[in-house]
């Protein structure tokens, strides 16, 4: 490992060969019956070259002249004429793109795509809003249906909480932001992932393996970036209301305001309300929670563009209870009962943030970011109370500039605080022994440089990043990075990164199913922060053959755990141990996807996943329990050119799953150690008017459900009680309805 450090550090201050380039800036726009719009993710590139960028949600990009010749760009955007533009001796450039009546047939990496990779460091793909909407994305955790590389889980069978897990690891190992910016953390992500609605989303960036440090050192699997819609890419209005078959109502409403003095706003209100109550298996417990969720978001921005300056400020409410249990549970009279058991949630949460960007000069910029958030939760499983409060604050800023042509560096600073406090009461005699009061204080300040070097002609790029973090428990965190992508041709991308990873973890919220159950919790030692190494690598190649065109995409990474948290579900089935890791633990993922454009109309993805995730403990290897070794993943869409009405379906087969062992319990209530595969198939229907969409659609077609998802559902105060073995659906066929209506 010291190594590594000193290998990466060396690395961060390699200097590139110096040539009097610079980069040449500009803004895309649209023209929509006479206004400009400004086009996200429009792809500019210097003719007869492989240098190209993509633009940013307000239409901006940068771009190198570094060993350019010919000086006229080229921009491209699916629905617009293709443009050609002189560039020679300007610094900035505005391009204002008319549209086609009938779009051009250009190569696939050019083409714009409700899905793509994006041209930049790491492995990035982008979901933005139009892929959105060809599955309900009710909500965050909803958006990845059609997306092979994140796997929605539910960590909580009563509640129909989730995770999104990324490269096979748990869901507390990706880390989520919301523009730019790390609100969902610690206790607010178990429900937080479901707070956000798809309606107020304008795209979701999935990085796998190692990033910047510039987002600090729990990057470990991956990143989430969660793009909040504003004026610039929103409509005026928007209003979406959907229910489904089990009457479960969403209401979402979203509208847009300009100034006129480079103010711009957008204010949105989202609510959910309860299903009817349903119990199709028989069990005597609720299928679906019974949810009641209201968020109020305000956005604003300012831009200068003449400066180089932009600013936003965003806040957040969050209210929200969900009621789960026995099918005849009451809040109002059983809540804390030993008789009739519920489990239940009520939530209060506010955020807040604001970043500001300023350029400097032609090669310079600075960034800033502040964020926080006030949670708290309280709890009822059964008769055991769970309360929660959680503050977070986090401030980063850095500054960019030029220490060589076609070589950055951004250096900053930055300081995190995070304060939480878990207590746990027993309503009625047990013999758990865990109730108390869990404090955690965090206080980290941190410093990090990272360094971006284009070699090759600019066909290929290197970061390099270092960032030191002084935790106010655990002492220093030294965290490095290194990223390279090479692109010889317009054909293929090679990608490859390594990096270290830190966290500590938040027992009770990351494994809550466990309160809900009959289990008590020892801790066997003084837990330790978790410390990962990952590495990995993809290669990206695009094709052409008349009319299909599409990539394929290959990538593999590895995981390996210095220290992990072992929740020890098999030794005794009426008990967990949680205990550091003693021994070795780690994961191998490997993804193979091809995605395909056949006639300009039809998409489709096929994706096969493997992953080998192990862990010893005393002594002997186990598989991570609750993970498909095997997963096949496929989904089409089709759309006539008109764009009049859309068909989208998608099939995920899941592989076996290795389940804890329940040997020691009775043997009415031992389950097999190993799951069955199965198979979900989704399918929805989209009709497209001037301002009108209507939608509906269909989960779980084959209406397959895991049989006896509880274990002694009939004695749930009793000593065998288990909602922990969670390894499919537990919701049978499930219809819905929707519509949106946009005014731009």
């Amino acid at each position: 490992m010291k190594f590594l450090y000193a290998l990466l550090a060396c690395a961060l201050l390699m200097p590139a060969a110096i040539s009097n380039a610079h980069p040449i800036r500009g803004v895309i726009y649209g023209d929509a019956d006479g206004k400009k719009e400004p086009l996200s993710d429009a792809v500019v590139k210097w003719i007869n070259t492989t240098i190209g960028t993509a633009t940013d949600e307000k239409g901006n990009f940068e771009i190198p002249d570094d060993g350019i010749t010919d000086f006229r760009l080229i921009a491209m955007y699916s629905g617009y004429k293709t443009d050609t533009i002189e560039a020679k001796d300007m610094d900035f450039v505005e391009i204002v793109m008319k549209p086609s009546a009938s779009t051009e047939v250009i190569k696939v990496e050019d083409r714009q795509s409700s899905t793509y990779f994006e041209p930049v460091t790491a492995k990035t793909e982008a979901i933005t809003a139009q892929e959105l909407v060809k599955d309900a994305c009710c909500d965050l955790s909803g958006c990845f249906g059609r997306n092979s590389s994140v796997e929605v889980a539910v960590t909580d069978i009563l509640t129909d909480s989730k995770e999104l897990k990324i490269l096979g690891l748990e869901g507390v190992y990706t880390q989520i932001l919301t523009d730019n910016m790390p609100l969902l953390t610690g206790l607010n992500v178990k429900y937080g992932v479901s707070s956000i609605p798809g309606t107020l989303i304008d795209k979701i960036t999935v990085s796998k393996g190692s990033n910047s440090v510039i987002q600090g050192y729990e990057s470990i699997s991956g990143i989430m970036n969660v793009l909040i819609r504003d004026y610039d890419n929103s409509d005026r209005i928007l209003a979406n209301a959907f229910i489904n078959s089990m009457l479960e109502k969403q209401v979402n409403l979203n509208l847009t305001s300009y100034t006129g003095k480079k103010w711009s706003t957008i204010g949105s209100f989202h609510s959910a309300q309860k299903s009817n109550r349903i119990d199709d298996n028989g069990d005597g417990f609720l299928d679906n929670p019974l949810t009641t969720r209201y968020v109020l978001y305000n956005k604003w921005k300012f831009e200068n563009k003449k400066q180089g300056t932009d600013m936003s400020i965003s806040g957040r409410y969050w209210n929200e209870e969900r009621i789960g249990g026995q099918d005849n549970f009451n809040i109002e009279s059983d809540e804390g009962s030993n008789i009739i058991y519920g489990q239940t949630a009520k939530i209060n949460s506010g955020e807040a943030s604001a970043r500001y960007s300023a350029k400097l000069g032609d090669e310079k910029s600075m960034k800033l970011y502040a964020s926080g958030s006030y949670y708290d939760q309280n709890s009822f499983y059964g008769f055991t109370s769970y309360d929660a409060v959680q503050g977070f604050a986090n401030l980063t800023g850095f500054y960019e500039f030029k220490i060589a042509d076609m070589n950055f560096l951004k250096a900053g600073a930055s300081y995190r605080y995070q304060n939480i406090e878990e207590v746990i009461a027993f309503e009625d005699t047990t013999n758990k022994t865990y109730n108390g009061v869990y404090d955690k204080l965090e206080s980290i300040p941190g410093i990090f440089a990272e360094n971006s070097l284009n070699f090759l002609d600019s066909k290929a790029t290197l970061n390099t990043g270092l960032r030191y973090d002084y935790h106010n428990k655990y002492g220093s965190v030294v965290t490095p990075r290194a990223l390279v992508r090479y692109q010889p041709d317009d054909a293929i991308v090679l990608r490859a990164s390594i990096g270290t990873g830190f966290r500590t973890a938040n027992v009770f919220s990351e494994n809550s199913n466990i309160l809900a159950s009959s289990r008590n919790v020892i801790f066997l030692e003084e837990l330790d922060p978790e410390r990962i190494l990952n590495f990995g690598g993809d290669v990206l190649i695009y094709f052409n053959a008349g009319d299909v065109g599409g990539n394929l995409n290959l990538d593999y990474y590895h995981t390996t755990f210095f220290n992990k948290i072992i929740p020890d579900y098999d030794t005794d089935p009426s008990v967990v141990y949680f205990s550091n890791l003693d021994g070795s633990a780690h994961s191998n993922v490997f993804q193979a996807e091809a995605n395909l454009n056949m006639f300009r109309n039809f998409d489709l993805k096929l994706a096969y996943k493997f992953i080998d995730s192990e862990y010893d403990l005393n002594g002997v290897t186990y598989e991570q329990p609750f993970i498909s070794k095997d997963r096949v993943f496929v989904t089409f869409s089709y759309a006539p050119q008109s764009n009049s009405f859309s068909i989208n379906g998608g099939l995920q087969w899941y592989g076996r799953q290795r389940l804890p062992s329940t040997a020691g319990n009775p043997e009415q209530y031992t389950r097999p150690e190993e799951s069955d595969p199965y198979t979900m198939i989704n399918a929805q229907i989209n009709k497209n008017f001037k301002y009108f969409e209507l939608y509906a659609g269909v989960e779980n077609l084959l209406d397959f459900t895991q049989p006896d998802p509880i274990i002694a559902p009939e004695d749930p105060f009793g000593p065998y009680f288990d909602t922990s073995y969670i390894w499919g659906p537990t919701k049978g066929r499930e219809f819905y309805f929707g519509f949106r209506f946009l005014f731009d």
